[in-house]
């Protein structure tokens, strides 16, 4: 299919392969579990980000249940064996080919802790919580991994700033109840003929190859999304490695 870089939920019921969100190496599934649903990574590590409900999971000897917020961070060539009613799952994969290992990681304690971090201020609107899930000292080889609520009516991801050709990113739109918000996403120079602008709402993706990649919530209740960055070098993890628009500079950050 022709690369598509706006997904509604409905576009998602199916794996998105790279290629078809402009990429190389980030797939994206939107898993609706209404009784058992088995997961199988293959060569990919994969990241499952529970956006509606509830699962309960079993990964090998592991059992536990996964909550809204949480994540489950699977190795390469494991199965998951997820059970839910109503519940909504969504999948990120990339190639790996390292031993890694099975995490269940608890919104709960990562809002308690380092990884809950803010940016921005009140008085210009750019105010939000960041909460890194999978951050650099994780033990995994491409991703970054984690959620970002921005105020009602606020902006994130501001100054815009984009990655180069150091990661891909994916946003997932989720827990907005009824707001929707504004996805940007643009390259240098070319702010007159920008590659994305999307009205998002619940389940909605955007892919972001490159570009600036700011947004912004309506009144109505804010924006919150799930980013997943895919470093192209394997092990080159660092969330602050990012260029800043310089038409903005550091103002706002």
């Amino acid at each position: 299919m022709s690369t598509q870089l706006h997904y509604t939920p409905r576009e998602t019921l199916r794996r998105i392969e790279p290629a078809d969100m402009g990429m190389v190496y980030t797939s994206a599934e939107r898993l609706e579990i209404h009784s058992e649903v088995q997961v199988e990574t293959g060569p990919e590590e994969v990241v499952l980000l529970c956006i509606e409900g509830s699962v309960d999971y079993t990964v090998g000897e592991r059992t536990g249940t996964a909550v809204l917020r949480d994540v489950l961070y699977l190795p390469p060539g494991s199965t998951a064996t997820l059970h839910g009613q109503d519940a909504v799952v969504i999948r990120f994969g990339a190639p790996c080919d390292r031993t890694t290992s099975f995490a269940h990681i608890a919104f709960a304690d990562a809002d308690g802790d380092h990884r809950h971090k803010v940016y921005g201020a009140v008085e210009n609107g750019t105010r939000r919580d960041v909460w890194n899930l999978i951050d650099e000292s994780f033990d995994s080889q491409r991703f970054l991994v984690g959620l970002c609520k921005g105020a009602d009516g606020g902006w994130t991801a501001w100054p815009p700033h984009e990655h180069g050709a150091k990661r891909e990113e994916t946003y997932v739109y989720f827990d907005m109840g009824d707001s929707f918000a504004a996805q940007f996403v643009y390259e240098e120079d070319a702010m007159d003929d920008p590659t994305t602008v999307a009205l998002v709402r619940n389940g909605h993706l955007v892919s972001v190859p490159s570009g600036y990649h700011p947004s912004v919530g309506s009144p109505a209740g804010g924006i919150f999304y799930a980013y997943c960055m895919t470093s192209v070098t394997p092990e080159d993890r660092d969330f602050m490695d990012l260029t800043i628009q310089p038409l903005y500079g550091d103002r706002f950050i």
